[in-house]
Order: structure tokens, then C-alpha cells, then sequence
């Protein structure tokens, strides 16, 4: 049986719960939630519902029973993270104590490459987990990374300009469709056990490929205007943004500059044995919603 973790929310575990369904039989699936009452829509699908909540140890051990696959679901990204370290420390040593032959756990893309303490928790998860199982599965996913550009571009719909502290940097976000299919297929798929696989579009873009989508968008020319860190911080707090959030966002530009998701790869296509959607296609997806 095949557990996906977190299908009560509609952020990644539902989709990739959804492209699992599309492998397999609904009977050979279980779907973990902290709440399963709460899930109502997947009541009489025939997947069977169990708890799974990431603080109580003793409903990890639970849900495991019969299962001989899990998707641990690391993309609770609002969780702070020394309590979401702990966490999926939790989750993990609770699948390995469980004897889960496939264990699959969903990381942050280069976690080492990335400075700000909002994502330092990946790294050791990821060493806890390779310690534990050398045969387990890390999916360095970018979801999340179209999000995070996306909020440029839409912001720069309404100003006119897309004003950032990106410089030349790139990115290479994947879409969540095919991030979700790609993970749903490494679940079930003995051929991943053991990797670590970086999932990114096969392309990547820069700032002045996002002024060009939010142009396009709001059906008028808008210019990527690169500005410096103390410019940028300026803007942001006029606009209301705490200046302890200015300082995450000016983090997450740093790391974008210092090559940070900047290199395409090939592994989701790989996994999908096809050329993944373009990274424009992702973050337009983010922004349309």
C-alpha cells in the first residue's frame, strides 16, 4: 500500500495524491491527514483515510501499518523550522521503526545553497534520513519556487515595473502538476530507491523573462528595473511588509544571485519520460490562480 502524507491540504500532497491515483488503484492507496474527518471529498473514493499527524509519533506508527511505500510530504512551509526539523525527524524514524521498504521524503531545492534560516531544516532532515536508509528516496522539489517569483510578477502587474534585487540571476521552477506526477511515480517506482533527484523545468528564466510574463498579463509593456539591497528594503517596508520579513525577502534574493535553483536539470524529465512544462508555464500557473 501506498501512504501520501498531508492530502488534507491542497497544496502538494492532495495533487500528488490525485497523479497516484492515476497508477494505481484507489484500494492500494492511504491517505494521510492530521484530521481525516475533514476530508470529506475522498470519504467514499475507496482510498483508505488514516491519521497522520506529524507531532503525535504514536499516529505515524499507526498509519504505517500495511504500507510499503510513503511519501513523507515536506512542504509544510509555514511551519517555523525547528519545530518542522522536528517533525519529519519524527516522520522519518517513524517509518524506518515501521519497516517501510520505500521511504520517499520531500525536501527544499540545494537546502545547503540556500542561507536564509526559514529553510535550515532540510539539510539535517535529509542527513537524518540518509543515515537511517540508504535506500530511501530525496525529492528536492522547487515547489514553492514559482510562488516565490510569482509574487514579483504579480506585484509588478500592478506597479507598472518589476523592480527586484535579482540581478542576472535565474531559476528553474517546475510546474506543480508535474511535480506531483513525478513524485507519485518515484512512489511507486523501484528504480529511484537510493537518489536524490533535483526537480526542476528543463529551461530556466531570468527577471527580465518575469517582467515579460507580467507584461503579457496585464496586456502592457513592463520592464525588469534591477535594485539594490537597501533600495529594495526601503520599497518593500513603505509598502507594509515588516522589516523582518524585508530581510527573508532580501535572503531569498541573495541566494537567487548566488545561483541558487539557477541550473536546470534533468531529472524530472527523466521521471516523466517527457520534457517538463516550461518554467514561465509555472509560474504563470502560480500567478493565474
Amino acid at each position: 500500500m501506498f501512504l501520501v502524507t498531508g492530502v488534507g491540504g491542497e497544496l502538494f500532497g492532495r495533487p500528488v495524491l490525485d497523479g497516484l491515483r492515476r497508477l494505481v488503484p484507489d484500494v492500494d492507496i492511504v491517505g494521510g491527514t492530521r484530521d481525516p474527518e475533514a476530508v470529506g471529498a475522498l470519504a467514499g473514493s475507496g482510498i483508505a483515510l488514516r491519521r497522520f499527524d506529524f507531532d503525535v509519533p504514536d499516529s505515524m506508527m499507526a498509519a504505517f501499518d500495511g504500507v510499503t511505500a510513503v511519501l513523507i510530504n515536506g512542504t509544510n512551509y509555514g511551519t517555523p523550522a525547528e519545530r518542522r526539523g522536528v517533525q519529519h525527524a519524527a516522520a522519518i524514524r517513524a517509518a524506518v521503526a515501521a519497516g517501510v521498504p520505500r521511504i520517499v521524503y520531500v525536501s527544499w531545492p540545494d537546502p545547503e545553497q540556500y542561507p536564509p534560516p526559514m529553510m535550515s531544516d532540510f539539510a539535517a532532515s535529509e542527513a537524518l534520513l540518509r543515515n537511517l536508509s540508504g535506500e530511501a528516496t530525496i525529492l528536492r522539489t522547487t515547489y514553492g519556487l514559482a510562488q516565490t517569483v510569482g509574487r514579483d510578477v504579480a506585484t509588478a502587474i500592478g506597479a507598472g515595473v518589476l523592480a527586484a534585487p535579482a540581478g542576472r540571476a535565474r531559476c528553474a521552477p517546475a510546474h506543480i502538476d508535474d511535480l506531483a506526477e513525478a513524485a507519485a511515480r518515484v512512489l511507486v517506482d523501484d528504480r529511484y530507491r537510493g537518489r536524490c533527484c533535483t526537480l526542476t523545468s528543463a529551461d530556466s528564466v531570468d527577471w527580465d523573462d518575469l517582467a515579460e510574463l507580467a507584461g503579457t498579463i496585464a496586456g502592457r509593456r513592463i520592464e525588469y528595473r534591477p535594485v539594490g539591497d537597501e533600495e529594495f528594503l526601503n520599497m518593500v517596508v513603505s509598502q507594509g511588509i515588516s522589516g523582518e520579513m524585508a530581510d527573508v525577502l532580501l535572503g531569498v534574493y541573495r541566494a537567487f544571485r548566488e545561483g541558487w535553483t539557477g541550473t536546470p536539470g534533468g531529472d524530472l524529465g527523466e521521471i516523466l519520460g517527457r520534457v517538463p512544462r516550461p518554467a514561465l508555464d509555472a509560474v504563470s500557473a502560480v500567478v493565474a490562480r
